[in-house]
Formats: C-alpha cells, structure tokens, sequence
C-alpha cells in the first residue's frame, strides 16, 4: 500500500487525544442537600486523579475514528505489478515513450533508458499490446500495437540517439490518439525521459482522459556537468588581396559548478590553429576570440572543441567556410514565355549574405558545361534536360545542389530516378473545389526554422490551386505536406 498525499499521516499523531481524555477526565460530584449538618459526621475530602482505563471501547472508537480520517486525507492505494493487474483486469493497450532527443546521450542516460524501455516490455502479459514511439522534436511510432516481445526489444535496441531538442508535447498528443483508438479498456502509456525543463513550453494541448493513465520513468542524475558550444560568428576582414577570419565561439554552462581553465581549441582542414583556456560559471555564458586566421582554400571544414564531459555531442561545434564570392546559380526552364523565370530569379537577386550569381538557360540550350562551376541548379517546370543524363548525378556527387520545381511540363526518366525522393505522379487540380494548404511542416529543418517565431510568417494562409504528386520514397525525409 502506498499513500499520494503521506504528509496527512503525520495527524495519526491526534491519536493521543481519546488517551488524554480518559486519564484527566473527572468524576462528577453529586450534590445532596440536607436542612443541617449537625448529625453529619465531618470526613476530610480528597481528589484523587483518574490513573488508568475503565472504558476501553469507548477509547477504540474515538480512536479508530480519528485514524480513518488521517488515512482518508492521506489516500492510500494499492500497487500491483503488470502480471497482477493484467490478470485481474484484462488485456492492456501500453505506448512506450522513449526519449532519443541529444540530451539522453549524457553519460548512462541512454543505457538506462533502453533498460527501463525493456523492462515495460518484459512485464506485458500474452494478450497485452504495445506500442513503441519514438521522440525528441518530433515523434514518431515505431513499431506498433503488436504483443510481440522479441520484435519490441529488438526495436528498442536498434534505437538511437538524435540530435534534436526535448519537446514533450508531439509524444503525448501521439499517445492520446494511439491509446484513443484502441478497443482495449486498460490503456497505459510510460514516458521514459531524463525530463528537460525546456521540453514542456505549456502551450502544448494534450490531454489524458480519465480512463487512461501516464506513468513516468527518469534517467536524471541529480547534479550533472555539461560545457557545450552552442553558436558560432565569423568576422571577415581583407589583409594584402587575401581574407581574414576571426571566430567568436560561444560557450554555455549548464551546470551547477564553476568550470575553471577550460581549453578551447579552433582546428581547421585537421589542423589546430590556436588553444584558449577560459573559465565559465555555472548556468552562464561566454564567449571565445580566436586570432584571426587566413583563407587559403575555396571550402575548408572546421570545428571549436571545448573540454570534456559525459556528454561530448555539444562539446564540439563544427562549420565549413568558403570565401565570400557569390553563389553560381543556373536555372533551367522551358522558356515558353520570356518570363517564366522572373519571379525566381528576383527572388533570388535581393539576397546579400550570400549573393547569388544567377544564370537563365532553356532545356534545349543547357549543356553539360551549364552545371560547371555551379553551386547550386534549380530545374524550374521544365523536362528534364537531355544534357543532364549523367551530367547531373556527377555535378550532385561532386557537392552540388540540386532544386526541382515541379510543375505540368516537368518529366523525368527512369534511368535518373536516384535523383528524386520519390516518383512523380500526376498534376493535381483544385481550382474548381476548395484550394489547398500547407498541413504539415518540419520546423526543424533549416529551411523552415527562421519560421517558427510567433509572428515570423503564417503559411497556412497560403492557398494552392494546383501542384503535382509526388510518391515519397522510403527513409525519405519529408519537410511539407499539403493537407491531402
């Protein structure tokens, strides 16, 4: 037995209290009025004090009634374990919610976790269902209502840490409608997290029901160390024809204890070029400032590395530099109309940081020199260019980037098809009917993520009349999805 509210026990202590009462209470006198006191031998009065307990039902009762309000007040409930319950009360529906966000990569956090996950799975019984959910920025199911042990621990250990942020919310909503359509009766679901203050934001709506219980499993420890290097800035400058860069690395501690004489070190193409030591108090932030260094190359890797602690995925920031030179750009369209690129390419043109270099060329006229010497090739509703077979898959191998813009007139071949994330299907009309919207975006991604602000766009505004399918291929990372 085990209470919710134990600090109500302490009132057990008014127990004393029917004692109290029986030993100090007093006898009454009776009083017996004669005319005189004359005939009345004279007898010396003596109090004596009540020493022991006559009424002893009387004092069980008192004191039964006063523990059975200190044990209401203190809500007492049974536990039982899952083979207990799961005889007595049916076949369970269970959603494991497993974190893999960055964090859990501190220290044993994942191990433990894993183990925590396996050990849900372990106490199903035979007519019991699970579901494995996935999270960290997002969730996802991976292996679903299904009662088979071996295939959920094998998913459970083929798991792997993310490098996306903590967000509660997507897990719990996910849950909710997972166990929301389940014909069982017992629904559970166990959330398995080191529980990241900043996961939960509270503007999250998930709601669990009355009939549907959440369980929580924490992999925390109770002090921990962690030094990352969350940011980094370039400042560039010309020296004698060449440029110059200087790094400013940011450094955050999120610890509870000073960190003292921490070595920073900047290494470029493999090569270390300079080791700051500086000290960053706990829960602070600072910053390091590299001399600057010159640009030799056209790209050249990078990182900042900052000490060491149990979790070394944010110990090491890591960048590519390239000269500031505009971006080559060539598009590709069908040029039925003189225009068919304008808006693209003004688009294009008021960036600054970086500026782009753009080049318009047809279908007919691209050859495969128009992909040399480019960083980046966008395919603007045009078919797919006879110069690109082969052309292209070397120019994406050799680091390119590649933009299709579908459209009526877009074909592609299928001997090119490892170009595309999937096959393209027909143009879908919706002039006639309601239009259509953006339903789902990732927020996570780069291209998305300046828009997740309040206030920093709103795409659901966006109407869309016609557009072309595309069957996404598997282990394809989908960034939108129109509400279809």
């Amino acid at each position: 037995m085990a209470f919710l509210t134990p600090a109500f026990l302490i009132g057990l202590g008014a127990l004393a209290i029917p004692v109290l009462i029986h030993l100090i209470q007093r006898e009454r006198k009776r009083v017996v009025e004669f005319p005189s006191l004359m005939f009345v031998r004279r007898i010396p009065y003596q109090s004596v004090r009540r020493r022991r307990i006559r009424h002893w039902a009387l004092l069980l009762l008192r004191a039964a009634a006063i523990m059975l309000i200190v044990l209401a007040f203190a809500r007492p409930f049974l536990r039982k374990d899952g083979d207990a319950i799961a005889a007595t009360g049916g076949a369970r529906e269970v959603v494991i919610l497993l974190d893999q966000s960055a964090s859990m990569g501190y220290g044993s956090h994942w191990d433990r976790a894993r183990e925590a996950a396996r050990q849900v799975v372990r106490r199903l019984s035979r007519d019991d269902r699970a579901t494995l959910v996935l999270f960290s920025r997002n969730a996802e199911e991976n292996m679903r209502a299904t009662s088979d042990k071996p295939r959920l621990e094998a998913a459970i250990n083929a798991a792997r840490v993310t490098s996306g942020a903590t967000r509660y919310g997507p897990a719990l909503k996910l849950a909710e409608s997972i166990l929301g359509q389940s014909p069982l009766k017992r629904r559970e679901a166990v959330l398995i997290s080191d529980f990241q203050k900043t996961g939960w934001s509270g503007s999250e709506d998930a709601h669990f029901p009355e009939d549907m219980t959440l369980s929580a499993a924490s992999v925390a420890e109770a002090s921990t160390t962690n030094l990352s290097v969350p940011s980094i800035s370039f400042a560039r400058a010309a020296f004698s024809g060449q440029e110059r860069i200087t790094v400013t690395a940011g450094l955050s501690n999120r610890g509870g204890a000073p960190l003292n004489d921490v070595p920073v070190t900047l290494s470029v193409d493999g090569h270390e070029i300079d080791t700051r030591r500086t000290s960053v108090l706990p829960h602070t932030s600072s910053s390091v400032v590299f001399p600057p260094f010159t640009l030799m190359s056209g790209n050249v890797r990078g990182n900042v590395r900052a000490g060491s602690d149990p979790l070394i995925a944010d110990n090491t920031f890591h960048f590519v530099l390239a000269p500031s030179e505009p971006v080559a750009l060539a598009i590709v369209d069908a040029l039925e109309r003189s225009d068919a690129s304008l808006f693209l390419s003004k688009a294009l043109s008021i960036g600054t940081t970086p500026a782009f270099q753009i080049d318009v060329t047809s279908t007919s006229r691209a050859t495969p020199t128009t992909f040399d010497k480019r960083a980046v090739v966008v395919l603007n509703d045009t078919p797919f260019p006879p110069a690109g077979a082969g052309a292209l898959k070397r120019f994406i191998e050799r680091g390119g980037g590649l933009l299709v813009v579908a459209g009526d007139r877009t074909t592609w071949p299928s001997t090119e098809a490892g170009l595309l994330p999937g096959t393209l299907g027909q143009a879908v009309n919706r002039t006639s009917g309601r239009s259509a919207s953006l339903g789902f975006l990732d927020y996570s991604h780069p291209v998305f993520e300046v828009f997740k602000a309040p206030h920093s766009g709103d795409f659901s505004a966006a109407h869309i009349f016609r557009y072309r399918a595309l069957d996404v291929a598997p282990n394809t990372r989908v960034l939108a999805r129109y509400d279809d």
